[in-house]
């Protein structure tokens, strides 16, 4: 399944900062992008389309990284009428117009690619546990 993702939460556009937004000023970037600056991940909504059904669906863009050369993203449902939110991990594509767009995952793909997330996501908690160790320390 296909979706085209509607408004730009994420890139790969990278300057020499590491940011990869092109929204990169003095305060910073505002993309959602995972870059290291100082701003506010998740606030934007992305409305996506699923081009076979042409049902519309919306994701707060929760996170992004990189793997095996490929730019993936971390999308949260935020459909008020769920009971419980639902993660999605989409990979970033270039569409044939030039602009970017996510694409849903294989099995097979969404396997290997959240086994990564989950293994990022341990690695920066025992690193915000050894920083908090520092500074009780």
């Amino acid at each position: 399944m296909f979706y085209e993702d509607e408004d730009k939460g994420c890139c790969d556009n990278n300057d020499q900062d590491g940011c990869c937004c092109d929204n990169n000023d003095q305060d910073g970037c505002s993309c959602g992008c995972d870059c290291g600056h100082d701003h506010d991940h998740g606030t934007g909504v992305i409305t996506m389309t699923d081009t076979e059904t042409g049902e519309e669906y919306s994701f707060v863009l929760a996170d992004d990284f990189m793997f095996q050369d490929e730019h993936y993203c971390v999308l949260i449902t935020a459909d008020e009428d769920e009971e419980e939110p639902e993660m999605v991990i989409t990979r970033v594509v270039t569409m044939d117009d030039g602009t970017e767009g996510l694409m849903s995952l294989d099995d097979d793909e969404y396997d290997r690619v959240y086994t990564e997330y989950e293994r990022l996501c341990e690695e920066d908690e025992e690193d915000e546990e050894e920083d908090d160790d520092e500074e009780k320390g």
